[in-house]
């Protein structure tokens, strides 16, 4: 009886979450998983007092992971690295880079074989650093497991 007591409060606060949000350079970036297959993409919101825009990601490709961070010139933008886990997929990324203030794209996740390291070293003025996804990097890191088809 004494464990059904101290297992009862663990159930009642456990939720799984779709969505996990940051701040970058005073935007406000959520992030959430696909729900359905329905809709298949992440999708990355950038909220300011300015904008209020939705990136949207293929689930296809099935791990996202995003930070915020600055470019060698100091401007803050959304880092996204968007693969899939395949053996065909690029080992060595398939960046995304967003503007923080504006939401603009300065540079499209859309490599996902060859990847575009070379790329966003260039639009980030800098070397990359590698997502560790642990909880005190900062970054969201989400695996999907819907399965399309």
């Amino acid at each position: 009886m004494l464990k059904a007591i101290f297992l009862l409060p663990l159930v009642a606060i456990s939720n799984h979450s779709y969505a996990s949000s940051f701040s970058c350079g005073g935007t406000q970036v959520t992030v959430s998983d696909a729900t359905s297959d329905k809709e298949p993409y992440f999708t990355v919101t950038l909220k300011n007092k300015i904008i209020n825009k939705a990136h949207k990601f293929e689930i296809q490709k099935d791990f996202i992971h995003i930070r915020c961070e600055e470019t060698s010139t100091g401007k803050p933008v959304v880092f996204i690295n968007h693969f899939c886990g395949g053996s065909g997929c690029a080992d060595l990324g398939n960046y995304g880079v967003i503007e923080a203030s504006s939401g603009a794209v300065l540079l499209e996740p859309n490599q996902p074989f060859k990847g575009n390291q070379e790329k966003a070293k260039e639009v980030m003025g800098k070397e990359l650093k590698k997502f560790t996804c642990t909880k005190e990097s900062g970054e969201i890191c989400i695996h999907s497991d819907i399965i399309l088809g």
